[in-house]
């Protein structure tokens, strides 16, 4: 060795010695929080100033969570405990008086166990100490118990699954999970017209977030119509989206809209009470770093990447969603192509497998995703191209008994030939393709061949044997019938 590399020798030793503390954040039992910001974001939809649900089944929440550390400590420590609901703390089996915010835990082996129950919010804790932190190191349950023989106390692959809490990026007491926001910047328009008791506003492009007036003041009515054409917001009958809004503002002010919407232009018409000086937006968005970056010598396919970049920035929210003016919610089959670009532009890992569970939701299965056949198995090939791009083991591990019971569901309503065709309440959409969907259409049959093996493959990772041979022969023996 060089006398040189001597000094980083001891240097690289003596920083290996070294403790780091550890990163405390936000934990919560898997997928709930998934579910939670779902159901949040799609509810906001609406159509001319009505509410528009998603018309599919919606899952909620566990209420009531247990969350489990097994601790061995050197010297005694303090922690400090944040969480969002009701909670009772015990330390070594017995309860500890009131609802602590910090409790001092002595050297040795201990058991520490948080209850918490929350309707309103996804039950979850924050808990930091000087080596005891909150983290996916801790197990947790919705009273089902399968955390309490952590070696696994049946054979059962899917038996022993949930034992792991999961996070995403709160990590500060005060950054709650259930107030976060997307992202905000102010933008001005492109363009404004004044007509009479109207202001019209082009953004100069399509966009997404809240109208601001300035300025605003009197007494009356305010209407607002979006539109992505011009036509479309200068036609207060047939425009997708619009506000009808009431103000009594006697002094000059600012004023957000609050609820956000997708448009190019805002027609704004007015009381004769009413008078605005001017108008803006706050841009809403998914902070994403752009990893991925094409350019050519044709200036034409330049443009093609930019608009589609631009386009998937849009589309990218708390969740990949398939539009962002009118149906604002998430369908497996738009998300399936979002998965695939992300891995190229953003490479953003939390955002597919937070759109895979929200999809997903909670047993019992009692319909296909989105109620559409094809894009129950769109979900299944997302979670193969995941592991692919990704290689997260622990993700197939949380999921996988959602996995099985998924494809149960889908082997339970195979025909007599073992192939799937719609049943009463499928949508068997294939792309509005203008083709006979009734019967065993060929290009279900494919991408079923293809869940199941995606299955083998997550049951391969879950040492279940039985299940990777099983899902493994039911595709072979169909893809023959497909392919003679």
């Amino acid at each position: 060795m060089s006398k040189n590399n001597i000094p980083l020798m001891f240097f690289l030793l003596w920083l290996g010695s070294i403790t780091f503390a550890q990163q405390a954040t936000w934990i919560w039992y898997p997928g709930d929080y998934d579910i939670w910001l779902a159901n949040e974001m799609q509810n906001r939809r609406t159509e001319r100033g009505t509410f528009f649900p998603p018309f599919w089944k919606t899952c909620s929440h566990y209420n009531l969570v247990e969350f489990s550390k097994q601790i061995e400590l050197i010297e005694p420590e303090e922690i400090e405990i944040d969480i969002e609901g009701k909670y009772n703390v015990k330390l070594d089996g017995k309860m500890v008086t009131g609802a602590p915010d910090k409790i001092m835990i002595g050297a040795g082996k201990h058991s520490l166990q948080i209850k918490v129950f929350n309707q309103q919010y996804v039950p979850a804790i924050f808990v930091k100490g000087k080596t005891i932190v909150s983290d996916s190191s801790w197990n947790v349950t919705y009273e089902d118990k399968e955390w309490i023989d952590e070696s696994g106390r049946t054979s059962d692959v899917s038996a022993t699954i949930y034992l792991k809490a999961a996070s995403w990026n709160f990590n500060k007491p005060g950054d709650r999970p259930s107030t976060f926001k997307l992202s905000t910047e102010p933008k001005p328009a492109g363009k404004i017209e004044h007509k009479g008791k109207s202001i019209f506003v082009d953004f100069d492009k399509e966009t997404f977030g809240y109208i601001k007036f300035h300025g605003l003041k009197g007494s009356g009515n305010i209407n607002v119509y979006y539109g992505e054409s011009r036509e479309e917001a200068l036609s207060p009958d047939h425009c997708e989206t619009l506000d009808y809004l009431h103000f009594d503002k006697p002094n000059k002010t600012d004023y957000i809209i609050s609820d956000s919407k997708a448009f190019r232009y805002v027609n704004i018409t007015f009381d004769n009470e009413i008078s605005i000086d001017s108008v803006s937006m706050l841009y809403e968005f998914m902070p994403e770093k752009i990893r991925g970056y094409f350019y050519c010598s044709d200036e034409q396919i330049n443009k093609i990447w930019e608009v589609a970049k631009y386009t998937l920035q849009l589309n990218t929210r708390e969740f990949f969603t398939d539009g962002i003016k009118r149906d604002r919610w998430i369908w497996s089959g738009d998300a399936y192509q979002s998965y695939l670009m992300n891995y190229y532009l953003f490479f953003d890992r939390s955002e597919v497998s937070r759109t895979l569970a929200a999809l997903r939701g909670k047993d019992p299965v009692t319909s296909h995703i989105n109620t559409i056949m094809d894009y129950t198995f769109y979900w299944f090939l997302g979670i193969y191209d995941y592991y692919m791009y990704i290689g997260d083991e622990t993700f197939i591990r949380t999921f996988y008994p959602r996995m099985v019971s998924l494809m149960d569901y889908c082997l339970g309503r195979r025909n007599s030939d073992g192939m799937m065709e719609g049943l009463s309440g499928d949508w068997v959409y294939v792309d509005w393709a203008p083709m006979d969907k009734k019967g065993e259409v060929g290009f279900e049959q494919l991408l079923f061949c293809r869940s199941l093996e995606t299955m083998s493959l997550c049951a391969e990772i879950m040492d279940d044997t039985m299940g990777m041979k099983k899902y493994k022969q039911i595709a072979s023996e169909l893809c023959a019938k497909l392919i003679p």
